[in-house]
């Protein structure tokens, strides 16, 4: 199971994910982030970090839902912070949920008292061990993956989700278990070698929410139900900050800081850090790499956090709850210990020439260079070119590296667009010229066309004339035998029409033979015609590739000045 997907069709490619990622685990492979699951929390931050929801959280409600369509007796085990999700009493949950065709509807926080008495009793037996809590899965993971040396002071105790779960196994061995809360490193802990086969799914408090809506519950018409469960009374803080302290009656230590409640992942580092390093050596490290289950990524609200804190608060002492009989005889028969499995990542070591010589390819000569603007997403640019090193980053993810380079990125583009207007404009007076000589030539075999038909009709009318005059000469000519016609016409007459009707002919025929050769030449010029249309036809087509071409260059110029102003902004 991949825990968590980019959807690199709505990434923006904006590094929000690796910056917010405490142990920097996101990848960036041609532009796009993904998850390497063998050094990721589950924390959620990446999740909680992408506003606009490119960071898929997989969904487990569908299998949910199959099972109690099939008839398969279901157990909700809800988290105790769904009082800052959802504003409704736990009766109104434990309806909605059995609703939905739960069948039974149990408290985590029940299995959190448990939990506590069991860190009680653990703290009283190691008094002087360090030790690290193990109720956030996503502690578990920092330590196994990242800190693993450290593995022997992690509580080999089970988190109340898991003890809730032994607890529903034991009660009801048909039941498949699933547990509803905020946090997705419960997933991981659900499917982890060491705690699987307890918890059948894992489903967030946002997802809930969705199921929910696609039932349209109306919230007013349900009536407050009993959870079925014991009441767990103050174990219902474990969700707050220092929670599991208080329900333990372990009391933090500030003054000696021997006894200390540490949240938020980057501060959960800094303390492995310097316990690894023997600079920090506590008796006890309440840890959470959440500020407080109240703020993980699986809940809905958009409260701070002294507001959701103080809706989980409310709810301490409120809500009724079923008595089930024997059943802290049945608690204490079970075993709610748990081992860890160190799974360290190989991390490849680099010299400082290497490093260097990574960090020169985006501009970075001396210390001088190294700005550690954090706009990659690392916190330093060593950090980076070190990721660079181990194939999880990209040179170009630096900014101040792309934008040193829009000046002389912009100054080319415009000397290039000044080359294709020119180059356009000569195209375009080349093909008016073209237009023009075509234009010249279209006119005159229009007029050779007209002159050839008119010369045709005159040679041949010229040609009958002929036909007529020697008819009529030879009408009157004297015969051979001396008879006259009907009127006779002197000898020189005669000869004179003779000689007017040969010449007739004559030029009749030289006229024929001259426009046969202009029809000839006529053919010959519309050929040329034709090809000089045909070119005509291909500058037309390189015209309009050259405007496309200008045009997408403008548009790069304007990206060049957006990226300017980036520029003088970001400086």
């Amino acid at each position: 199971m991949q825990l968590i997907k980019t959807d690199h069709e709505n990434c923006r490619k904006c590094y929000a994910c690796v910056r917010a990622c405490p142990v920097k685990t996101i990848a960036i492979k041609k532009g796009l982030p993904e998850i390497m699951e063998e050094g990721c929390l589950a924390c959620g931050h990446c999740v909680l970090a992408c506003s606009i929801g490119a960071k898929v959280v997989h969904d487990d409600t569908t299998m949910v839902q199959q099972w109690i369509a099939q008839g398969q007796p279901v157990t909700a085990i809800v988290a105790p912070s769904f009082p800052a999700s959802f504003a409704i009493s736990g009766g109104k949950m434990v309806s909605a949920l059995r609703r939905l065709g739960f069948s039974t509807v149990q408290e985590v926080a029940y299995g959190a008292g448990v939990c506590a008495r069991e860190y009680a009793h653990y703290y009283q037996q190691h008094p002087s061990k360090m030790t690290i809590s193990t109720a956030c899965p996503a502690v578990v993971q920092l330590v196994e993956k990242h800190f693993p040396s450290l593995l022997p002071h992690l509580a080999p105790i089970d988190s109340p989700m898991l003890i809730q779960a032994k607890i529903v196994k034991a009660l009801y061995p048909d039941h498949k278990i699933v547990f509803l809360g905020p946090c997705l490193a419960k997933k991981y802990e659900a499917e982890d070698v060491n705690t699987a086969g307890y918890v059948d799914a894992v489903v967030t408090f946002r997802q809930l929410n969705q199921w929910f809506a696609q039932e349209d519950l109306d919230w007013q018409e349900l009536a407050d139900a009993l959870w079925d469960n014991p009441k767990p009374e103050l174990s219902r803080t474990f969700p707050i900050s220092g929670g599991l302290l208080k329900s333990s009656n372990i009391q933090e230590d500030i003054a000696s800081m021997e006894i200390v409640v540490v949240e938020g992942a980057g501060r959960c580092i800094e303390v492995l850090k310097a316990m690894e390093n023997g600079e920090f050596t506590p008796r006890f490290l309440d840890m959470l790499v959440c500020e407080g289950c109240v703020m993980g990524p699986g809940m809905l609200s958009d409260k701070s956090y002294v507001v959701r804190a103080r809706q989980v608060a409310e709810q301490v002492h409120q809500n009724q709850n079923k008595e089930i009989e024997k059943l802290s005889t049945l608690v204490d028969q079970l075993a709610f210990e748990r081992v860890f499995t160190p799974q360290p990542l190989e991390k490849k070591s680099f010299t400082e020439e290497e490093i260097w010589q990574t960090l020169k390819e985006t501009g970075k000569y001396n210390n001088h260079d190294l700005i550690n603007c954090s706009a990659c997403g690392y916190d330093t640019c060593w950090e980076k070119a070190v990721a660079c090193l181990q194939g999880m980053a990209e040179k170009e993810m630096c900014l101040p590296f792309l934008l040193r380079q829009v000046p002389s990125l912009t100054n080319s583009l415009m000397d290039m667009s000044n080359k294709l207007m020119l180059s356009m404009e000569s195209i375009n007076f080349s093909t008016l010229t073209l237009k023009g000589t075509t234009s010249k030539m279209n006119s005159k075999n229009q007029h050779l066309e007209t002159l050839l038909a008119e010369t045709n009709v005159i040679a041949s009318d010229t040609l009958g004339l002929a036909h007529k005059v020697l008819t009529m000469v030879s009408q009157y000519e004297v015969p051979a035998g001396g008879h006259n016609g009907p009127a006779n016409l002197a000898a020189a007459e005669v000869a004179d029409i003779k000689q007017i009707a040969a010449q007739s002919k004559l030029q009749s025929e030289n006229a024929t033979r001259v426009f046969k050769d202009i029809a000839i030449v006529l053919t010959r010029l519309k050929e040329d015609s034709d090809m000089i249309l045909e070119q005509e036809k291909a500058i037309k087509v390189v015209t309009n590739s050259l405007e496309q071409i200008v045009a997408t260059y403008d548009q790069l110029l304007n990206i060049g000045a957006a990226m300017a102003n980036i520029g003088r902004n970001y400086v």
